[in-house]
């Protein structure tokens, strides 16, 4: 019985990410953005000369991955990168004024998706689900510290 409530749960979970991400999807492309090319947008607009390593880590994705989003938004004028001074070897990223400009014509529509998309949700149970979907995160994210059993 237990292992099938994991399947049960794993696949409730995978569900949840695909009705998100096909949410997520639709709304992004009257921006002409697809859901990498957004969260870049984000995490450059709220970390002002982040480098490569950190967004790939917020991006939860390879530096290749990463290094390939970003030249393609450099090429079409919505992000610069340029040398760190304090490390000649790394890069620090901002938004040009074209690319802040566009997260700051799709954000507010990004929340109002959100708000839509969770108000749908009990307000009630909403902690708990943050509760429960918080302990999940933590369980599935790789190079957490284990426990020590005391």
């Amino acid at each position: 019985m237990m292992q099938q409530t994991k399947f049960d749960l794993y696949n409730s979970l995978k569900s949840i990410f695909l009705h998100i991400d096909n949410h997520e999807k639709e709304f992004l492309a009257r921006f002409g953005l697809n859901i990498p090319r957004f969260y870049v947008l984000m995490h450059v607009e709220n970390n002002p000369g982040i480098n490569y390593i950190v967004l790939s880590d917020l991006l939860l994705c390879t530096k290749s991955n990463t290094t390939r989003v970003v030249r393609g938004m450099q090429k079409e004028g919505l992000i610069n990168r340029e040398n760190d001074p304090s490390d000649r070897r790394s890069y620090q990223l901002t938004l040009t004024k074209a690319g802040h400009d566009l997260f700051n014509r799709v954000y507010p529509d990004y929340k109002m998706l959100v708000d839509g998309l969770m108000s749908r949700l009990d307000k009630a149970k909403l902690e708990d689900y943050l509760k429960a979907s918080s302990e999940i995160e933590n369980t599935l994210t790789p190079n957490r510290a284990e426990p020590t059993p005391g």
